[in-house]
């Protein structure tokens, strides 16, 4: 009994930790979210000819819509 006490003090501050490591990093998915998202919004609404061809806009939202996905799920699953 004496052991599972001193395995209790060692691994709840660790517990703490990990919550505080997960925490920022659903921080910092939330940053990447809507910093990709801005991008694809402006590649979305951006006029063909502007600034950029049709393919150079197209593959541009394909990029960042990708991005999105892949942090979307992500955040899923760490972050609930």
């Amino acid at each position: 009994m004496k052991y599972f006490y001193i395995l209790l003090l060692i691994f709840n501050p660790l517990n703490l930790f990990a919550n505080i490591a997960i925490e920022r990093s659903c921080q910092n998915l939330i940053k990447a979210l809507e910093l990709n998202t801005g991008a694809y919004n402006k590649c979305l609404f951006s006029k063909v000819g502007e600034k950029y061809s049709a393919e150079d806009l197209k593959a541009c939202q394909s990029h960042y819509l990708n991005e999105v996905e892949r942090l979307s799920y992500v955040f899923k699953n760490i972050c609930k």
